[in-house]
């Protein structure tokens, strides 16, 4: 023991790691894109450059067809991450969906670009 307190989880769902392109809805008819780095079926945490500009609440599309989207609470905000609560499960069909990122550099310019001027 190196005399750390331990830090608990309070998650209820196992979380995976992950790098998936995803979109969330600053306002209506404003949908910018973000990255999923790790979900679960209750929440998620999202890679996005500005989350001081992401409201309390807000859409998210887990997928370009939006047949996986969820409301969501943000639970936390840090530089450039936040994590949020999903206000229904994410099925395992639905996980099925999601889209996996193949060029993280390429991926991160988009979502700053599409954020910057929102």
């Amino acid at each position: 023991v190196d005399g750390k307190p331990m830090t608990h989880d309070q998650r209820k769902s196992r979380r995976r790691p992950i790098s998936y392109l995803a979109r969330l809805e600053l306002r209506p008819g404003k949908v910018v894109g973000c990255m999923l780095s790790d979900i679960s079926d209750t929440g998620a945490r999202l890679d996005v450059p500005y989350p001081d500009k992401v409201p309390d609440r807000f859409r998210l599309w887990l997928t370009a067809s939006g047949n996986a989207r969820r409301t969501c609470q943000v639970v936390w905000r840090k530089a450039r991450q936040m994590g949020v609560k999903f206000d229904r499960r994410l099925s395992d069909t639905q996980r099925a969906t999601l889209e996996p990122v193949e060029d993280i550099t390429a991926a991160k310019r988009e979502i700053r670009e599409s954020m910057a001027d929102a």
